[in-house]
């Protein structure tokens, strides 16, 4: 939207199962008068088939629209998708967890009671951590094996006790774990931020897992660690970002063909994509430092 879009417009087609339908939520939105507003929409739907897969899944033309915006509906709001009338008339509910409001600033997100099991797996010394509400504050009470529970009125203190791994482990897990109870969507930027590599993959193991994972939980993440590449089998799942011209998007799918090839490797030779710094950048960097150091009186 904006410089370069003549129209203003902006068009999603988004696919979604609902128990046996498959959906196609179609939605343009306008902006215009410093507003955005849905200026067109309706949901088209047929029957899941058990001979859909990943490419006719995507075909709407035997179709039926199901719901629709009309002109003379004053009583939507022109910002609001009609997909909120869909969730109460099918009596849906979709969960979703977005961390990425913490890729920059690290802290605990407030709980009544962090599971033991997560506590131990980033760092066992912990004995508890709870909190509890006095006089309207929030107190917050931390225990480590072998010393005196230690009692806090701000979150932020936590970071003088805990390193910033396990306050990010705590809080991605923690959502994880409710997440694997009732399915949903659990979102976070720089997922390898403050974590080792066994770290992120065991949480990418536990969402691929189907006794860990019964109700088909969705991890979205980005990183900047082409190693990752290897725990995800299906390259339609990755989707590789650009900043040339403009920013891209591409299915990983469409540089790549077999799901069987090495994606690390082939990010790493530059067949993916160009998404880390060029070489002349590099170079020119590095006789600007020289440069810098060896004129320093």
């Amino acid at each position: 939207l904006g410089e370069g879009n003549e129209q203003n417009e902006i068009v999603f087609n988004i696919v979604f199962v609902n128990c046996n339908t498959v959906n196609l939520l179609h939605t343009v939105i306008k902006y215009a008068d410093e507003r955005y507003t849905i200026i067109e929409e309706y949901i088209k739907s047929r029957k899941l088939l058990a001979s859909d897969n990943k490419t006719n899944i995507f075909d709407f033309s035997s179709a039926t629209t199901i719901m629709k915006r009309k002109d003379d509906e004053q009583y939507l709001v022109d910002d609001m998708s009609i997909i909120v009338g869909y969730k109460k008339a099918e009596k849906t509910t979709i969960v979703f967890t977005d961390m990425i409001e913490i890729t920059n600033i690290n802290r605990l997100k407030l709980l009544k009671e962090y599971p033991l099991s997560v506590l131990s797996y980033f760092d066992p010394k912990i004995e508890c951590i709870n909190t509890k509400e006095n006089n309207g504050k929030t107190v917050i009470y931390l225990k480590f094996r072998g010393e005196k529970e230690r009692i806090l009125y701000d979150l932020a203190e936590l970071n003088t006790y805990l390193s910033s791994g396990t306050i990010k482990g705590i809080n991605v897990f923690g959502r994880a774990i409710s997440l694997f109870e009732t399915g949903g969507y659990l979102i976070i930027d720089d997922l390898e931020n403050h974590f080792n590599q066994e770290i992120v993959s065991t949480l990418i193991r536990f969402f691929t897992n189907k006794k860990v994972n019964p109700h088909g939980a969705t991890l979205i993440f980005s990183t900047h660690y082409s190693e990752l590449l290897e725990h995800i089998k299906r390259n339609d799942c990755i989707y590789i970002v650009e900043n040339k011209d403009k920013i891209t998007i591409t299915p990983l799918n469409e540089r790549i063909q077999r799901n069987d090839e090495n994606k690390v490797q082939s990010f790493k030779s530059g067949l993916i994509g160009n998404t880390a710094p060029s070489y002349e950048a590099y170079i020119q960097l590095k006789k600007s430092i020289i440069n810098k150091v060896e004129t320093k009186p």
